[in-house]
């Protein structure tokens, strides 16, 4: 074709030349310039992004097929569940289907190879005329995200364009470079709490269900020049065969076409593995996602890495010639250019493969699909019980699934089992033997991770990410399996709500002179938030409340210790009764007849501080976000807000997410950053904490933040696992069994043991102050890995030590990893309120 604008010609520079960037306005001008050109490319806007920024898929394929689009998602969607297809209808689907390839660039917004490279793989197959172009247009249909992450292109490309001729040139930005999940935004593929993954999800997985996802990454500077599948050990259990055997193929045929052009460095079964489904979900719905990892630069700006410098890690061997990696890297000048030219190899090298091989993708999907309608294998299903202690948690539970695609029905009928669980009338029912019956069974089990050591009888094999996903547990939602096959009568499932318009009239229609709030749910604290920001009073017991009438569900004689209690007015039914008002918990608010004798305190919303690092901290950003979703106003704090001291005239409280204790307390060296972003807490910053917390200030952390206050603050606890190493005590983000004292404020509407998600981090015997919460002695392990389970058991998972006039609050675990244990929220909310009492 001619008259296609080049890149170059368009940006007025080479994609991947050194110290220049392409913006994400740029892009997105020059993709619907080539849509404009020719008619070989679809730009789709399918949303916005968390910060307000066009979200783009193209759709790139020969004018035919896009001309036909729309027939061929049918297609894909008719081949994505196989109980609907005679086998002469299916075979006659597949000879007609394309394969459809996403590729993904650029998620992690500082590997910025991956969305330059689009613009020059979009304009390569727009106007090329070669064979090889010919043969993946005709045979694929590619849908290219040229960026997963818009805002943090942009919020890196302001950080680099201000450093060039800088000594901070090409150094990370001090800043996540999303919003709230920094690195963590491929970690989310299961949760689908951000606003891009349920783009992705929506618009790509579950609308075009791509046979091949290839997403594109970084790594670090000094190893190989690119790992490509296939991965390492292990692969999720629930992954059917036929994934990891197409992922080594299509791994190995890009390697090898990489190495065939001459690229050196390229490894594959190296460093990464496919068990987490955070970063997996194509396996669980019959397609491959395939990753490559390229050597970084210095964002934009080349690097020199001699050969005697590249340094071997996690099973990299990037001097050393073996099967794996055949073509060994001399060292030398490295660019984005370099970059760019390799993932645009690789790119090709992986439409090519789908191409020649159409037909073979589009069966092996379906019949993966199929296998799983007729798979026998345990269990039969799982049953959500409609009763749950945290209703709101189970609602989003069944969410989850549905996002995922997975069929939830909904019993009519009750029904004994044999193991004597009762299948009563509005559960959940979830059947294995559906399409995407792997993900539900990989997100409600639990599951022991394999040990693998590093050699036999060795130090244990570190995984790349944690270890377990069980959505109950992490939830705290009660979740049964069926081992057996059971005739357990079904209906599609409404979608759950938890507030009925009528429901919600009848109960503020009552006369009584207060409602109570159960404490047990989460959703209970964005209510009492909301109220609380419209200035209408709530109180909180500190006892139970006894209950004149039975009206709690299952013969309860008194709201618990923790409940909260709204006294009546008009603008408290006006907010609770208005459409769209503040409640969305309606199943736990009932008429309080009679005003409690006493234990009741006025609450205030309490005045949060988080501290953010200028050294970017993941957990920083998710507490953000679920402070946010929750309605608990906050206000950041960075290094030198802490170190000019005074946090009490400001703050009730003071939130110190985990985040490496040499990071907290050094923060970035001076040499390489200006001295605003550098030098972190120091000692005078954690001195101020220190006399906040004696003032009458909360300070909360946890894992290596509540190290660092214990170690440094010479607080009255000490971690008996210090010291210790992982071939005797090792859990790398596994569930644990918490014994938590429900009394105590900070336990509040909790149940007397959960599972609280812990990534090898400190646990306390105190000299002084209170365990709320300690790691179980019997059953410790609930899902995941643990070594040297004796170590760990009985100690604090949760403790408030006095100090002064106010308290430390430390957490051995993490309460809200990745937005996803919703079950231990309550005792970081607590702390919070907890904070704010007089």
């Amino acid at each position: 074709m001619h008259d296609i604008t080049t890149p170059q010609e368009f940006f007025g520079f080479r994609v991947g030349e050194d110290r220049k960037l392409a913006g994400w306005p740029e892009i997105m001008a020059y993709l619907r310039l080539l849509s404009e050109q020719s008619d070989r490319i679809i730009v789709e806007e399918i949303g916005r992004s968390t910060e307000d920024k066009p979200f783009v898929i193209c759709k790139i394929s020969s004018p035919a097929n896009l001309a036909r689009a729309e027939d061929f998602r049918s297609v894909q969607q008719s081949l994505a569940d196989p109980r609907t297809l005679a086998d002469e209808d299916a075979a006659a689907l597949i000879d007609t289907a394309r394969a459809v390839v996403a590729i993904t660039c650029s998620i992690h917004a500082t590997e910025v190879g991956g969305t330059q490279m689009s613009v020059e793989l979009a304009h390569l197959l727009a106007s090329s005329d070669d064979r090889r172009a010919r043969s993946i247009l005709d045979n694929v249909i590619l849908l290219l995200a040229p960026s997963l992450n818009p805002d943090g292109l942009g919020r890196v490309k302001d950080w680099y364009d201000s450093s060039i001729g800088t000594k901070f040139e090409g150094a990370i930005p001090p800043y996540l470079y999303h919003k709230y999940t920094g690195h963590d935004n491929n970690r989310d593929w299961f949760m689908f709490t951000q606003q891009e993954t349920r783009l992705v999800v929506d618009c790509v997985h579950n609308a075009w269900r791509p046979h091949i996802t290839y997403d594109i990454h970084q790594t670090r500077a000094d190893g190989m020049r690119m790992i490509l599948p296939p991965l390492t050990d292990p692969i999720g259990p629930n992954v059917d065969p036929v994934i990891q055997s197409e992922m080594a193929a299509l791994g190995m045929h890009m390697a090898a076409h990489l190495t065939a052009e001459g690229k050196a460095g390229v490894a594959v079964n190296v460093v990464y593995d496919s068990y987490s489904p955070s970063r997996s979900y194509p396996h669980y719905h019959g397609g491959v996602r395939v990753l490559s990892e390229a050597a970084s630069v210095r964002i934009a700006s080349p690097i020199t890495v001699p050969q005697s410098a590249l340094s071997e890690e996690r099973g990299e061997l990037p001097r050393t010639r073996t099967w794996n990696h055949p073509l060994p890297w001399e060292g030398g000048r490295w660019t984005l250019r370099d970059i760019v030219e390799y993932d645009l190899s690789a790119a090709m090298a992986c439409l090519d493969h789908a191409a020649l091989n159409r037909k073979w993708w589009v069966r092996n999907s379906y019949e993966m699909l199929r296998r799983a309608t007729k798979d026998t294998n345990d269990p039969f299903a799982y049953i959500i019980p409609a009763r749950q202690r945290d209703t709101s948690a189970a609602d989003e539970l069944e969410d989850i699934m549905r996002t995922a695609d997975v069929q939830v029905r909904e019993a009519t009928d009750e029904y004994t089992v044999s193991d004597g669980t009762i299948v009563r009338p509005s559960d959940r029912v979830i059947f294995m033997q559906q399409p995407y019956g792997a993900f539900a069974k990989t997100m409600l089990e639990r599951r022991v991770y394999p040990d693998i050591r590093q050699h036999p009888g060795g130090p244990p094999k570190r995984p790349y990410d944690a270890t377990t996903h069980s959505l109950p547990l992490m939830m705290g939602v009660e979740c049964h399996e069926i081992a057996e096959p059971v005739d357990i009568r079904t209906r599609e499932a409404r979608k759950s709500s938890s507030v009925d318009a009528t429901q919600r009239e009848k109960i503020f229609s009552y006369d009584a002179p207060a409602f109570a709030i159960m404490p047990q749910s989460n959703a209970s604290a964005r209510t009492v938030n909301e109220l609380m920001s419209m200035g209408i009073p709530m109180l909180r017991s500190f006892a139970p409340i006894p209950i004149p009438v039975p009206d709690l569900p299952d013969g309860a004689r008194a709201f618990p210790a923790g409940t909260w209690v709204a006294p009546s007015s008009d603008e408290l039914r006006r907010a609770l009764v208005a459409d769209g008002g503040a409640v969305d918990i309606l199943q736990d608010i009932f008429p309080l007849w009679e005003r409690p004798e006493d234990s009741l305190e006025l609450a205030r919303p309490p005045r949060i501080g988080v501290y953010s690092s200028y050294v970017p901290c993941i957990e920083e950003g998710w507490t953000r976000f679920v402070l946010d979703d929750y309605g608990f106003p906050y206000t950041s704090l960075v290094d030198s807000d802490i170190r000019e001291g005074n946090l009490e005239a400001r703050f009730d409280c003071v939130l110190i997410p985990h985040q490496a204790v040499r990071q907290i307390h050094r923060g970035f060296n001076r040499a390489y950053y200006a001295s605003r972003f550098s030098g972190g807490l120091g000692d005078r910053g954690l001195q101020n904490l220190r006399e906040f917390a004696e003032r009458g200030g909360t300070i909360i952390a946890w894992d290596d933040s509540a190290r660092l206050l214990v170690r440094r603050l010479q607080l009255p606890a000490t971690n008996p696992l210090a010291g210790i190493s992982h071939s005797d005590f090792f859990a790398p983000g596994s569930l644990l069994r918490i014994r938590i004292d429900t009394g105590h404020p900070l336990g509040f509407g909790m149940p007397e043991t959960a599972a609280a998600l812990y990534m090898n981090g400190p646990a306390y015997r105190l000299e002084q102050g209170a365990v709320v919460a300690s790691f179980s002695e019997e059953d410790t392990l609930l899902s995941g890995w643990l070594i040297g389970a004796q170590h760990i058991r009985g100690l604090s998972a949760l403790a408030s030590i006095p100090m002064g006039m106010g308290e430390f609050v430390l957490f051995g675990f993490r309460p809200h990893f990745r937005a996803q244990t919703r079950g231990t929220y309550k005792l970081l909310f607590n702390a919070l309120y907890s904070a704010a009492r007089p």
